[in-house]
């Protein structure tokens, strides 16, 4: 993210709050979209490719408990979020 230097004098409060309410809008963009960002749903196909490993593996992970899955009506998802958790857990030395 990038600082940005925000210099006061002689400002009256008109002024002032309306930049402060706009960084804090930003700022709350920023975060939102990120969070959204992590919890998108991935197909098996989508998870395997994003891990390079082949579907029996990602098969086994999921039975193992490694990576956990959700399904829904027949179709398995995986939320990205835990992905990336799962690869700091077994990453971890």
């Amino acid at each position: 993210m990038k600082k940005q230097i925000l210099q006061i004098e002689n400002v009256e409060s008109s002024e002032f709050i309306p930049k402060i309410l706009s960084g804090f809008k930003n700022l709350l963009k920023e975060q939102n979209k990120s969070s959204q960002d992590a919890e998108i749903l991935l197909t098996r196909e989508e998870t395997s490719k994003m891990l390079s490993i082949s579907l029996v593996t990602l098969w086994k992970y999921t039975r193992e408990g490694i990576l956990p899955a959700f399904r829904i009506g027949t179709k398995v998802r995986y939320k990205k979020s835990d992905i990336l958790q799962a690869l700091k857990q077994m990453n971890k030395f």
